[in-house]
């Protein structure tokens, strides 16, 4: 069975809140073995449920005004096991000086939401079917147990859908607190397409001839998905296949997808393409292909649940719940204090059109959506600890663009790590209004958003996402990201000329795959004060314009560390539909915009499709050898001197004066050489980058070592330097 474990301490927060509010608070409490017929005043007469504690607050605030100082829901600590999300609305809501608080009563044993269920290897049997035991592993037919999932009252998908391109719909498995990994082939890596034959398109499905011998043993499996970049590295679908040919060693897929298959770039003569022989694809959820303690597997035509156990396993946990633990809707003036959310097959906290919500020193892990889904204003998501998600980490926008009103929600120092599991592509650890895809679709208004001191690393893609205007993301720290990608960035937009007034500033960025990188006409960044070190780092500015990049500090073992293109301009972005929607949408030439942002409207009806007003000034760039920067304008725009200002940065192959390059500590000494050779260089607060003890977390984990070594190859072999757009 699951078994909390140690959540931060708490008591001292909820003290000063109370002491601040001049009252005490009434206490609801409620407890895992209490009873909802009880009163709910004293942890003896605890209730059972968080649905009687809510409603209880309903009743007082049908009678009167909540108490001042609010309600405090206690939870004991343990285990809450949830069939339905547990639902706030309207009616839920405090006042600004009478909260509601939901919160755990020990930091030892915190209150735990969970959607799963515990399954018992006892449970398991024996499989005897002989056609499925046929299709097992040799190896692995000895160890193999089944449950059927119709039996133990499990909830399971009929099938996959044809193309998806997160898990699926279908729930997970997960054993002494790890994901238990649903069977695949290659165990490791990835299997790539020898060449392909047909292309196909989002109503045509595609066909290759495959490398290995391996898809022979599946012929017998009508159910067989392969995931895979097909494409492109930034879109990794899995695609149902409608048939395997083992003498002609052809794969034909039952649905197509848009653009087909076979790698973008490269095409004959007849405008078909080949494929280039790299583009990585794996299998999943075969019997066949579980050959390892651990893997698992459904077959789809039984229902039955196939698993080689890990030695020493007593009992599983299979997630059901597929929407989220908490829904908030409209909501106001509530805080969740140090709850555990997880082993669901949904998102964690999804929070809609919420004012002053708080989740605070909290633990959100192992569900297979976003962690945390917040929409509204003035909320706040701080010193949580949010990791092994299937999706992202949080997930915020808030605020009205068209009036450049802030949302005034801020992201702060929480530790996100260990995410896009699932679902890699375009799963941010904070995505700010972009909406979690590259089509547009999912984009929310998000204004005046707060991203500081957050930890967030191993990751496949982004670690921030940045879509809206007016935030400031400072003082974070971002590592081992975007090994799984193209196309990616620790700070990452795309495709809009509303983009502005975003301030990067005092982040360090290291041992990562891209740095800040505003993709495809993207504006409006000033990257400020950051340090980025890593082999595959730097800035890359794909054609848009109002960028500044001055006084950040650069370390890497070659150039370049930044560059810039003009692409928009062979591309056609000066009619591209989208970003001219969007401009047009933002009426820039008349308050607030006009105000806010002068001479924007006019900058952007004449060559939008240029990167104007680029700057590249004041920084301090170490490299050993190769150019600093890449110019890849094009010849007719290279001279023109509206696109790129470059001036008074210093180059050097040595340490020009830090704190300790060797133990990552990039501060500079007060006598290094870079505030003679940079005119008017300020130093970054280095030690102030991170993780920061709090109320609601006292201790700081050690950060991630700095390494300065070439991080793993991508995906995509002809990304393994990339760290543009």
């Amino acid at each position: 069975m699951f078994r909390p474990t140690r959540i931060l301490p708490l008591i001292a927060a909820f003290t000063a809140l109370v002491t601040a509010l001049g009252a005490a608070p009434l206490t609801l409490y409620v407890a895992p073995h209490g009873k909802d017929s009880a009163d709910g005043k004293k942890p003896a007469r605890a209730f059972a449920t968080l649905e009687r504690a809510r409603d209880e607050i309903r009743q007082l605030k049908s009678i009167g005004p909540l108490p001042k100082g609010g309600v405090i829901v206690e939870l004991a600590g343990g285990v809450y096991l949830r069939n339905a999300s547990f639902e706030l609305t309207t009616e839920d809501s405090g006042t600004d000086d009478a909260p509601v608080i939901y919160r755990s009563a020990s930091p030892d044993q915190p209150a735990c939401l969970l959607g799963g269920r515990a399954v018992a290897l006892a449970d398991f049997r024996r499989p005897t079917n002989p056609a499925l035991l046929a299709r097992l592993d040799p190896a692995a037919r000895p160890h193999i147990v089944a449950l059927n999932l119709a039996s133990a009252g499990l909830k399971s998908v009929p099938e996959f859908p044809a193309v998806f391109d997160d898990q699926g719909g279908l729930f997970e498995v997960f054993a002494d607190g790890a994901r238990l990994p649903l069977s695949r082939w290659p165990n490791e890596g990835f299997a790539v397409m020898k060449r392909v034959l047909v292309n196909g398109s989002n109503k045509a499905p595609g066909t290759f001839e495959y490398a290995d011998d391996r898809p022979a043993r599946w012929t017998e499996n009508s159910h067989v998905w392969l995931k895979g970049q097909w494409r492109v590295g930034w879109e990794d679908p899995a695609l149902r296949v409608a048939k395997i040919d083992p003498a002609a060693r052809t794969i034909a897929f039952a649905a197509g997808i848009q653009n087909g298959i076979g790698y973008k770039y490269i095409s004959n003569p007849d405008g078909t393409r080949p494929g280039n022989g790299k583009e990585p694809w794996h299998a999943l959820n075969l019997l066949e292909e579980i050959d390892r303690p651990g893997e698992w597997a459904v077959d789809f035509a039984t229902g039955v649940l196939f698993l080689w156990p890990p030695v020493g396993l007593r009992e599983v946990t299979i997630t059901q719940l597929a929407t989220p633990l908490i829904n908030a809707t409209g909501v106001a003036h509530v805080d969740l204090v140090g709850l555990d959310l997880g082993y669901s097959l949904g998102k964690g906290l999804v929070a809609e059109n919420v004012h002053s919500l708080r989740l605070l020193g909290s633990r959100i892990h192992h569900i297979a959506g976003t962690a945390v889904t917040l929409n509204g204003r003035r909320s706040v998501v701080q010193s949580n600890e949010l990791h092994d998600l299937g999706g992202g980490g949080v997930l915020v926008s808030g605020g009205d663009s068209r009036t450049l009103t802030s949302s005034e929600n801020q992201i702060l120092n929480n530790h996100i790590h260990h995410y896009g599991v699932l679902r890699a592509q375009y799963s941010a650890g904070v995505d700010v209004g972009f909406g979690g895809n590259s089509n547009h679709r999912g984009r929310r208004d998000a204004v005046g958003v707060l991203v500081a001191h957050n930890r967030i690393h191993d990751a496949p893609r982004d670690a921030i996402l940045v879509n809206g205007q007016d935030h400031v993301f400072e003082f974070n720290e971002v590592s081992a990201c975007g090994f799984g990608s193209a196309d990616t960035g620790s700070f990452y937009s795309w495709l809009d000329w509303t983009i502005q007034g975003v301030v990067i500033r005092y982040n360090f960025l290291y041992d990562t795959v891209g740095g800040v990188n505003p993709d495809d006409g993207a504006t409006g960044f000033h990257v400020y004060g950051n340090v980025i070190a890593g082999p595959r780092t730097g800035v890359w500015i794909a054609s848009g314009p109002d960028h500044i990049v001055e006084n950040n500090i650069f370390i890497k073992d070659e150039g370049p560390v930044f560059g810039l293109d003009d692409r928009g301009d062979s591309r056609g972005y000066a009619t591209n539909k989208h970003l001219i929607g969007r401009r047009d949408a933002m009426q820039m030439d008349t308050p607030p915009w006009s105000v806010r942002f002068p001479g924007l409207a006019a900058r952007l009806a004449d060559r939008p499709e240029l990167p104007r007003g680029t700057r590249f000034e004041r920084n301090l760039i170490v490299i050993p050898k190769g150019d600093p920067i890449q110019n890849k304008l094009s010849k007719k725009n290279r001279d023109n001197p509206e696109l790129l200002t470059v001036a008074d940065n210093w180059t050097t192959p040595t340490d020009p004066g830090f704190v300790d390059a060797a133990a990552g500590n990039f501060a500079l000494k007060p006598n290094s050489e870079a505030f003679q050779r940079i005119p008017g260089f300020k130093p970054i607060p280095f030690e102030k980058i991170g993780l920061q003890p709090d109320s609601y977390r006292p201790a700081v984990p050690p950060r991630p070592a700095f390494k300065g070594t070439p991080p793993p190859p991508a995906v995509q072999p002809d990304q393994d330097r990339n760290f543009g757009t």
